[in-house]
């Protein structure tokens, strides 16, 4: 678990006049976004708090504390969070916006060199500092209550991040469209593809190669079947085979979005892949693969694929190899 010297926040809210009804207990999924934010919190750090109001006697799946005032602002959540943090770095998440991701809250954390920072879009998800929280209580206590006001009071860094991560919940409608699709690739997804997989071979420790990786050019001419799960406009995971004989393919590309792991997309993901690959007459399935993709590696053996000798390294790493006959 990572966050050592990093406190989480997550921004419960209250009621919602133009949702209908309190935010955090709606779902995604099949999840509430209460527990989906609570959750990504807890991939990047053990000291979590969650703050809101206690009066509204929501039924959540961890302990609130109460933010303190009658105020229904985020700067009371905000001043209630630096209050109970047990660390001098503070990253604020709100719970309205579900594709948040452990990824973007770190880069807000590496970012705030001042004492806050928040992206683009600004003023929240953001990073604090506790030596910002003088001035929050002043602007709390005077009643001046707009969030992007009271940052301007404080030195400040913007860190850009992914605009589809910063997808704000306002209506069922909004939150309807966010839910997750698993359909198969058409060109329109081509430049989610890429990012998909170039951020996923960085994450594990790989350059993105034209030589290496040919579909990044052309997905749909490498690939006899390729599937990606689309969250908004967002590929949020993806999953492909090669044909290499009348009856072999290769299972290439199951990557997914830090934000969507340990939820059972990876299971759909696969169940979709060897589904096709029966119906056309695949036989055997092979694969590599890093050690380093535990959860993968798990996955795979709970399929029945089993390790085989060999080895396709790739820069500089070695590479599993897996097989599964059908």
């Amino acid at each position: 678990m990572a966050g050592h010297g990093l406190t989480g926040v997550l921004l419960v809210g209250g009621g919602s006049r133009r949702f209908g009804s309190a935010k955090a207990l709606a779902t995604l999924d099949g999840e509430t976004l209460a527990a989906r934010a609570w959750r990504m919190l807890g991939a990047l750090t053990d000291d979590r708090v969650a703050v809101g109001k206690a009066s509204l006697g929501l039924e959540l799946p961890f302990p609130l504390r109460d933010d303190g005032t009658d105020v229904q602002a985020p700067l009371a959540g905000v001043v209630a969070g630096l209050r109970a943090a047990g660390s001098d770095l503070v990253v604020m998440a709100p719970v309205d916006m579900p594709l948040l991701g452990p990824g973007e809250l770190r880069a807000l954390a590496d970012g705030c060199g001042r004492l806050v920072a928040f992206p683009q879009t600004g003023p929240l998800p953001c990073a604090l500092r506790r030596d910002a929280l003088p001035t929050l209580e002043r602007e709390l206590a005077a009643g001046r209550l707009a969030l992007r006001d009271a940052f301007a009071q404080l030195p400040a860094d913007v860190v850009p991040l992914d605009l589809d991560a910063l997808v704000n919940v306002n209506t069922p409608a909004d939150l309807a469209r966010l839910e997750l699709r698993l359909i198969p690739f058409h060109a329109e997804h081509t430049a989610g593809f890429r990012a998909l997989v170039s951020d996923t071979l960085a994450e594990f420790g790989f350059t993105a190669d034209p030589d290496l990786d040919p579909d990044l050019a052309d997905p749909a001419d490498v690939y006899e079947a390729l599937w990606v799960a689309v969250r908004g406009e967002r590929v949020a995971g993806s999953v492909a085979f090669r044909r290499l004989g009348p009856d072999a393919a290769e299972l290439k590309r199951m990557y997914l979005r830090p934000e969507e792991r340990g939820r059972g997309l990876g299971q759909r993901l696969l169940d979709t892949a060897l589904l096709w690959a029966r119906e056309h007459g695949i036989r055997t399935v092979t694969l590599d693969t890093t050690e380093r993709m535990v959860a993968a590696l798990r996955l795979y053996e709970r399929y029945g694929f089993v390790h085989v000798d060999g080895d396709a390294p790739r820069q500089g790493q070695s590479r599993m190899l897996y097989e599964l006959r059908l």
